[in-house]
This record gives C-alpha cells, structure tokens and sequence, in this order.
C-alpha cells in the first residue's frame, strides 16, 4: 500500500512559495487593521475580537513561524560568517514570540475580564513599545549599512542612497509616532456611565472638557479611556506626524523608480504603463493626505479623501514589494531570488502596518506591531543579498549582467568592507612579527593606508 508523504517542518519553513502565500495572508491581514482604525471599515465589538485573534493566531503564531523559519533556512550558510545576521536573527525570533506569548495574554484577558480593559492595554501597549524599540534599531542599522555602501559605490549610485533614506526616516517614523502615543498624547480615564456597553471609536475633534482634541475613546463597564491631545501639545504633535508620514513614503517611492528604471535601462526605457502604475499611487497619496491641498475637517467628503489616501498607502506599499520581485526574473541564483522574496515581502507590509493606528489597544496596536517582524525581513534580506554577493565572484559577475546596479554596487560594497577588516586583522596578528623582523622598528598601516590599497586592488581588478 502506497503511503501518504506528508510535508516535513523542513520543508515548509524553506519553501518560498509557502512564504510567499504566508505573507499574502499577513499582509491581508494587515490591510484590515489598516482601514478599520482608520475609519474606512467599521465593525462592532465582536468583529473586533475576532480580528484581534485572527491576527494574534495567524500572523503572530503561525506567519512569523513560517516566515522566520523561511529566514533561517535561507540564512544557515551566511550565519556562520556574519555575527550580525546571526545576532540579529536570534534576537527578533526571541522577542517576536514573547511579543506572541504576551498577546496570547491579553486575548485570556480579553475573555475573562471583556472588552477594552485596562489589563489588555497595558499588554498590548508592552508589545508595541518593545516592537517600536527594536525595529528602530534594525532599521537604523540597515539605514547606517546603506550610507556605508553608498560611500563606496564607484559612481555614488542614488538608488543606494535613497533605499538608506528611506530606511532612517521610516526608523525615525516608527519611534516618532510612539512618541506621540506614549508620552504627548493624555490619557484620561474617567467612570463609565451605568449600563455602559463596551465599544471603541476615533474622535479627532476638540472638545472643550478635555481642553484639548480627543483621538479615540475606549469604554467598559467600569471605566472610559479618552485619548487627548491638549491644546498646547497640538502642534508638537502634528509636526512630528508630518515627519513620520511624508519622508519615508517619498524615499521610498523615489528608491523604486530608480530600481525600476535602472533594471530596464538593460532592455530599453521604463514602459508607460509602469510610469502610469507607479504615479497612480503616489496622487492618490498626495490628494488623500492632504500634502497637496489643506481639506476642511468639516468637509462632506471626507471620508472619501481618507479613501484615497489609504489606497495609495496600500497599493504603494504592493508595489515597493513587487518591484523587488519584478527584478528577479532574470537572477538564475536561487538564494538570490530567496533574499530578494523576503525584501519583497518585508518593504510591503512594513508600510502597511506602520499606517495602522496604535491607539486601537487591540488589533490596532497589534497590527501596527508587525513593523517589528516586515522591517527584520527587509533588512535580513537586503543584507543576506549584499553578504552573499561579496563572498562569490562569479555570482557578482552573474547579478552585473542580470539586474540592476543596487545589488551589485551594495555587493562590491560590502565586498570592500569585508577585505578591509581581513586587512587590518591580518596586520594586527603579525603586528609583534614585523616588528622582530625589522629590529624593533614600530610599522603599522593606516585606514587611509589601507583604502588607498584597496583601491589600487579594486582599480587592476577591474582593468583586467
């Protein structure tokens, strides 16, 4: 009797079709949370307990599982070379799944002490405050690598630097927006009204009682948590939105045409119609938030403004994941297709949940959370790239005939990096040697030494 083979944990984690339809789900996920806190969906509380547990169960349990897996199936060779990854991959999967373990917490408490109590928001404020500290710091790490490589890239590729930009101000987005929900915004809890039935709302209008403008409201029977910015701190407040919000979305769009371009520059000019794919977006951004034209907060059609700003948020983000796989079609390297589908699937649903609101203190705060898990993927994948790109020669001269210069220049890049430090530790180990040898006389290279040889290295290596 034939027997039925099963799929093995091995190679679920290392199939990147699995990945890729995980992250699908994710990113759907996402969406929702996206357009139910800000006001395009509307759901009861019910409703709203289900996404939250769909979202903890799936995203956070079974997602980060599958694509974490993903990861460190893609990584395993790279991690015995780069402290860094290993670091950093450790790191995120230890965090991630506390961050799992807590929400599972706060779902029990959910259930036990109902909705919107002042238990769950202080879980799910846990969770979102370590995710904001770690993926600002990943971030700023990758942003950092990026003006490393951009330093060294012959003809100072600006599709390096802009990706850098993108990847500092979406950090500086991230931690800016938790302080504004952490400390510049008041939270004022007062009684609730008898047979008060549980529910939450957005408000964003100013209110006289709270000397200030109310942003969201969360009632249960015993207590309602009023969310307020106060007069004085309103433009404090809406600076420091206008700096989480525009920058990194305009790097960002500004990094892809560039990728887009460069990579069909090979065959020709950028086709019309990805012009028109790529603009469609980006007025519907500028229209939606406002950036073009102030919009009366009063205004009838408000909320079909907040439309349009949500779909170009959304179909932005798509696109920035889709033009990292549009560039690998031609890539026959397999683990480069690996590291480019985890950059894909890290740069779209990073934007997508970094939009979510995280004063919703359910599926709010936990959606907008996963910017912890998407910005590690665009990073690890990014830099799993530039590694395995310096570390092989006929896989740079293979991404030199295939796709654009971002992958190449990061990779020679990096390439520069990794023989400098070889350079200075080869010098620092045979420091006692050489001195013996020249009879005492103290000799040791320079960094300026050191560039300038490997520039003279670099130099005949491309001549010949």
């Amino acid at each position: 009797m034939n027997r039925v083979a099963f799929p093995t944990h091995t190679s679920i984690v290392s199939s990147r079709k699995v990945a890729i339809y995980t992250a699908a789900v994710v990113t759907i996920i996402a969406i929702f949370g996206l357009l139910m806190t800000r006001q395009i969906l509307f759901f009861n509380v019910t409703m709203e307990a289900i996404i939250f547990l769909i979202t903890v169960v799936i995203a956070y349990g079974v997602g980060s599982w599958i694509l974490l897996g993903y990861t460190r199936h893609i990584t395993k060779e790279l991690r015995s070379k780069s402290r860094f990854i290993s670091i950093m991959q450790l790191a995120v999967i230890i965090i991630q799944f506390s961050l799992f373990g807590t929400l599972l917490l706060a779902i029990y408490n959910e259930l036990y002490y109902g909705p919107y109590s002042n238990n769950t928001r202080y879980f799910t404020t846990s969770v979102y405050a370590i995710s904001v500290i770690a993926t600002t710091i990943i971030l700023g790490s990758i942003g950092f690598k990026f003006f490393s490589w951009y330093k060294l890239t012959s003809k100072k590729n600006f599709m390096v630097l802009f990706f850098g930009l993108a990847a500092m101000t979406l950090a500086i987005s991230i931690s800016g927006d938790a302080i504004n929900k952490l400390l510049v915004l008041q939270v004022v809890k007062e009684k609730s009204p008898p047979e008060a039935v549980p529910q939450s709302y957005f408000v964003y209008k100013y209110i006289e009682k709270y000397h200030g403008k109310v942003q969201y409201v969360a009632v249960n029977p015993d207590i309602t948590t009023t969310y307020v910015v106060l007069s004085e701190d309103q433009s404090l407040y809406r600076n420091i939105n206008y700096l989480a919000s525009y920058p990194p979305y305009i790097f960002s769009w500004i990094g892809t045409v560039l990728l887009l371009r460069h990579f069909y520059q090979r065959i020709g000019k950028l086709p019309v119609r990805y012009w028109i794919i790529l603009a469609i977006p980006l007025i519907l951004y500028l229209i939606g938030s406002g950036f073009i034209f102030s919009l009366p907060l009063d205004m009838p059609y408000l909320y079909y403004f907040r439309i349009l700003f949500r779909a170009g948020t959304i179909a932005s983000s798509v696109i920035f994941g889709l033009a990292f796989y549009v560039i690998t079609r031609n890539v026959n390297a397999g683990k480069v297709k690996d590291y480019l589908a985890i950059t894909a699937i890290g740069i779209t649903i990073v934007g997508i949940a970094n939009e979510t609101s995280a004063l919703h203190q359910t599926y709010g705060a936990t959606v907008h959370s996963l910017v912890l898990l998407s910005s590690y993927l665009f990073t690890v994948g990014l830099y799993s790239a530039a590694l395995s790109i310096s570390q092989d020669s006929s896989l740079r001269r293979s991404i030199r005939k295939t796709i654009p210069e971002l992958l190449d220049d990061i990779g020679t890049a990096q390439m520069e990096q990794e023989l400098e430090k070889r350079i200075l530790k080869i010098v620092k180990e045979n420091k006692e040697k050489l001195e013996e040898e020249t009879g005492g006389i103290s000799y040791s290279l320079t960094e300026d030494d050191i560039k300038v040889y490997l520039e003279q290295v670099l130099q005949e290596k491309k001549k010949s």
